[in-house]
């Protein structure tokens, strides 16, 4: 009789250092650090950007440049993001991230959206961006381009309307320019 209690005691005691005992030994995957949504996470000298993600406007043509900035300074920062696209830089966005938290590219936010046109960026490919404040090296990261497929992401894919009127001056300036210059040969 002796024997069966103190066999159980021994099988309990296997079964539970079996059950328990993987956790002694196995890497814990919450203690990997990710990016728990569908964009990129980077640090770069000062500015913590989460969740950068390129959203395709509704031609596909143009993408708005979405993330989240963070600046636990007291002054502004400057942040450049530089794409790429064959080994050759086709677009550069500037940001001045105040102090604290800042969401980018929400067309009903306090930061008009900033466009970028890079050719061959389709929902779903990936993009080579550079991340950089003054002074500080560069950060490479692969950013993903996304489009109104999933429901939390379509408020950022902008209308041609919302294109026209977050267009960078500079491009505003052209376009009139160029329309002044058509017009006027006619």
């Amino acid at each position: 009789m002796k024997i069966r209690i103190a066999s159980s005691i021994a099988l309990a005691a296997a079964l539970t250092l079996g059950a328990t005992g993987c956790s002694l030994i196995a890497a814990q995957d919450t203690l990997i650090q990710y990016a728990p949504s569908d964009g990129v996470d980077a640090n770069v000298s000062g500015v913590e950007v989460r969740n950068l993600m390129l959203v395709a406007d509704e031609s596909g043509e143009q993408q708005n440049v979405v993330f989240t900035g963070i600046n636990a300074g007291e002054k502004a920062q400057q942040l450049t993001i530089s794409f790429m696209a064959d080994g050759q830089q086709v677009a550069t966005s500037e940001f001045e991230i105040p102090a604290g938290t800042t969401k980018f590219g929400d067309p009903e936010g306090e930061q008009a959206p900033v466009l970028v046109q890079i050719p061959e960026a389709k929902a779903g490919s990936l993009v080579d961006a550079y991340l950089s404040t003054p002074g500080a090296a560069e950060v490479q990261h692969r950013v993903p381009v996304l489009d109104g497929s999933l429901k939390e992401y379509r408020p950022y894919v902008l209308t041609a309307e919302q294109v026209t009127k977050f267009s960078a001056p500079g491009e505003k300036a052209a376009d009139a320019k160029a329309g002044a210059e058509s017009t006027s040969a006619n």
